[in-house]
């Protein structure tokens, strides 16, 4: 499973991203390898890195390894059709990037927009 994270720089409740990663957790297929993209910025990318950090312990007893690799923007718009789920971070009156946007064309990804 890959779930891509993206947010705005106004962004910075990390109660919300966790909230967040439970709901997109919770979408989870079979596929024990979880690999969680983060596209920035850098608040986005620490918020990442914490939340990996801190479940590996559980979901590794649960028999599932997560990883977390930071990424270009580009980058995931080339492999945007491997995306299972992708979490979108911002403030209520801020559009959607273009990634974010591109993500909701994408068969059987699923999206999630969450804007506090």
């Amino acid at each position: 499973m890959i779930i891509t994270v993206e947010g705005t720089k106004s962004f910075n409740d990390y109660d919300i991203f966790m909230r967040a990663m439970g709901v997109a957790l919770s979408s989870k297929t079979d596929d024990p390898d979880i690999q969680v993209w983060s596209a920035g910025p850098h608040t986005i990318n620490s918020f990442t890195a914490a939340f990996c950090n801190s479940s590996e312990n559980f979901l590794k007893q649960k028999g599932y390894k997560i990883s977390f690799s930071k990424a270009a923007p580009y980058w995931i718009a080339e492999n945007i059709s491997y995306v299972n789920y992708f979490a979108f971070f911002s403030s209520p009156k801020e559009n959607l990037s273009r990634l974010a946007q591109q993500a909701q064309l994408v068969e059987g990804c699923e999206i999630g927009l969450f804007r506090y």
